[in-house]
């Protein structure tokens, strides 16, 4: 399928009424980021499998005004009185996945808030409204959903367990009542009706009432940050993230090794491409889990793991004919949604915002009809690992947006969820990209693969492939080389829900939509 364009602005995201409200905005005079913030206000009604009001945020925004490039990392911090002798004294030997405890301040409304009173021209109510009235009336659940809801209703606290017990299936009709006067409400008050407001405290008490620790007083005090982008040039091109706590980094040092291989490369899903692609994305996982955290803590400066001699050292680990298996020290996961947005005066937004493992926690916020991110199970409870858990800190985030500039301007905004898997997936459209000169819906489609892991500790090693993408005779040279393969159906969730906007040479775009979700591109 070609790609979509329009000659005026873009919106892609994973559902239909997410692209649809952020096309609206656009129509109504609104900025790429107006239609950013209500695509994914939207999202967190159709799709609250993966996002949410409840969830972080993290977004780059191309201004052509100031042809400059700006990130804003809206992810939250642990409460004030969360230990690691807290969550061993409830009984843990290890920071739980679902429950009170992980749950971390939600940060992506007042991520909302800031974008909005940066770069936008519509007030929160418009981006809002949209989402609010959908949760109010109801929609249909897709497959997606569907699956997603029932898979996670043993999680599900009771207050969560009222609201989604009875969704049903696939095309019911599933109304959020709870959910629309919680935004409704954050639309007439703003961020001040959730950081020290009625919906932080309501917050606030279920996690107490849950066991946890949280307070009105640590939703309040957040404050997501605006912060430089992170880059590094692949075959002439820039390719920008987030800057650390995010796992950006670990992309952009993947691309780097893969610059610094002698090895030959091949054709796209050949097992030359393919081996020098994992490789490069397992060592580079490896230094994700060695040295991203909180960037309070100092624990490594971007520039030096982005640097020329870090990259030789990497690839220096690395064979052309064997597999290396190293042991992360995170668990793997993931639940979040990814869009981009652009609009006819050229600015381009990149957004990513997530609950992390689905429903998150499997706490809802009490009456606020929001379900509460489990974030903090990223945390470790040694205190010597550089990810420790420690009072009011940032946990390494898997949230990263891609942006891509050439000579010094946007051109692509791209991104996936699939939380570990984001920077694979980053690496794979980079290439088709930029080394296969595909067009954006030409590179969500190419199948893909991912690296995966069984848990905290064990070996980087197995590799899923999508079975459309490789023959008989590449599996069995990946083999030979020590890679443990697994095909599995094309098009798969696992892979990650991929979007891309691509501003062209005369001002129009294009956008690709990936196929493994409900996704879809749409423009004025």
């Amino acid at each position: 399928m070609p790609s979509i364009t329009s000659p005026r602005g873009m919106v892609v995201t994973p559902h239909p009424l997410a692209t649809a409200a952020g096309v609206e905005a656009l129509r109504a005079g609104g900025t790429a980021v107006d239609a950013a913030v209500a695509a994914n206000a939207m999202l967190a009604v159709v799709y609250c499998n993966a996002c949410g009001l409840g969830g972080d945020a993290f977004a780059l925004v191309w201004d052509p005004a100031e042809q400059h490039l700006h990130g804003f990392n809206g992810s939250g911090r642990s409460p004030a009185a969360l230990t690691i002798s807290t969550v061993r004294g409830a009984g843990h030997d290890e920071m739980p996945t679902r429950g009170p405890l992980p749950i971390t301040v939600p940060g992506a409304v007042d991520a909302w808030v800031q974008l909005l009173d940066r770069f936008g021209r519509r007030s929160v109510a418009d981006a809002l409204l949209p989402a609010a009235q959908t949760a109010e009336d109801g929609y249909a659940l897709t497959e997606i959903n569907a699956r997603a809801i029932a898979a996670s209703l043993p999680n599900f606290d009771n207050a969560a367990l009222a609201v989604f017990e009875g969704a049903g299936g696939t095309g019911e009709h599933f109304r959020q009542p709870l959910l629309a006067a919680s935004l409704r409400a954050i639309g007439e008050g703003g961020r001040q009706a959730y950081y020290g407001g009625p919906i932080g405290d309501e917050i606030a008490r279920a996690i107490q009432a849950a066991g946890g620790v949280m307070t009105g007083e640590d939703i309040a005090q957040h404050q997501g940050d605006w912060v430089d982008p992170i880059s590094t040039r692949f075959r002439g091109v820039e390719i920008a993230t987030m800057p650390p706590n995010s796992q950006g980094i670990t992309a952009l040092m993947a691309l780097n090794v893969l610059s610094t291989l002698d090895w030959p490369m091949g054709a796209p899903l050949s097992a030359d491409r393919l081996h020098a692609q994992i490789e490069a994305v397992k060592v580079a996982w490896s230094e994700r889990d060695r040295c991203i955290a909180d960037p309070d803590r100092s624990v490594a400066d971007p520039s030096v793991l982005l640097s020329p001699e870090h990259a030789e050292w990497m690839a220096s680990r690395l064979s052309s004919t064997q597999s290396h298996r190293y042991a992360p020290t995170n668990r793997p996961g993931g639940g979040t949604v990814y869009l981009c947005a652009a609009d006819a005066d050229g600015m381009m937004v990149s957004l990513i915002e997530s609950n992390y493992m689905g429903f998150g926690s499997g706490i809802m916020g009490g009456a606020t009809g929001i379900m509460l991110q489990n974030r903090g199970s990223y945390f470790q409870l040694d205190p010597s690992h550089p990810n420790a858990l420690a009072p009011r800190s940032r946990t390494l985030h898997t949230l990263m947006p891609g942006m891509l500039l050439r000579e010094g301007r946007a051109e692509v905004a791209f991104g996936a969820m699939g939380g570990d898997g984001q920077p694979q997936t980053m690496l794979q459209l980079v290439q088709g990209l930029v080394d296969d000169g595909l067009d954006p819906q030409s590179a969500v489609d190419r199948p893909r693969f991912v690296v995966e892991t069984d848990g905290a500790g064990l070996p980087l090693g197995a590799v899923r492939i999508e079975s459309d993408g490789v023959s008989a005779v590449v599996v069995a040279a990946l083999e030979a080389r020590g890679h443990e393969v697994t095909l599995v159906d094309p098009k798969t969730p696992i892979m990650g829900w991929a979007q891309i906007i691509r501003r062209r040479a005369d001002g129009s775009y294009e956008g690709g939509a990936d196929p493994r979700a409900d996704s879809v591109a749409a423009g004025l």
